[in-house]
């Protein structure tokens, strides 16, 4: 028999009282059996709780999957349109270096002036395609840095799920799956 404690509720005082009389009463094998009931009952909460559980999180990472998805295929679309305008830049650079270099050569400051001038379009047209290129690829940045934290939350549910998984393996190895 347990003294009763200072700090002890009368709440507290009369359950362990209820307790004590109930375990009296049933004797040995019933309080065996009663108490293997709550135990099976408590597991099998549990086992539902984990169900639930994993349920959930194959939804969020279905979710999660879908939105890749998404992305991956404005990823493609952004890098489709930017290919014809990193050619045109390119184009763009290598036409600027070679007006440079005929520039250079030119001594006479009439032809040179020509070339002056058509070397500054050929720069608006590079820096024209700079500007179209930088916005896809800011648009292509956002894309990847949401990508990118997709795939940390997809991470982190997995780990959830192997956390969950291997709880509801403990319990059905206890037998806690009747």
């Amino acid at each position: 028999m347990v003294e009763p404690t200072t700090t002890e509720t009368p709440e507290a005082l009369f359950e362990r009282k209820r307790q004590e009389a109930r375990k009296a009463m049933e004797g040995p094998e019933w309080t065996e059996k009663r108490e293997r009931s709550e135990r099976e009952k408590e597991s099998q909460g549990e086992h539902a709780t984990l169900d639930r559980a994993l349920a959930d999180l194959a939804t969020q990472k279905e979710k999660l999957e879908l939105d890749w998805i998404a992305l991956d295929d404005q990823r493609k679309i952004i890098n489709q349109a930017l290919t014809p305008i990193l050619e045109q830049e390119r184009a763009a650079e290598t036409e600027e270096t070679r007006l440079e270099l005929e520039e250079a050569k030119t001594g006479l400051s009439q032809p040179k002036q020509g070339i002056e001038k058509e070397r500054w379009a050929t720069q608006d047209k590079r820096h024209q395609a700079e500007q179209v290129k930088w916005g896809w690829q800011e648009k292509l940045f956002k894309i990847e840095q949401a990508i990118e934290n997709n795939t940390q939350k997809y991470r982190a549910l997995l780990d959830q799920e192997e956390t969950a998984q291997a709880k509801l393996n403990a319990l059905n190895a206890l037998g806690g799956s009747a």
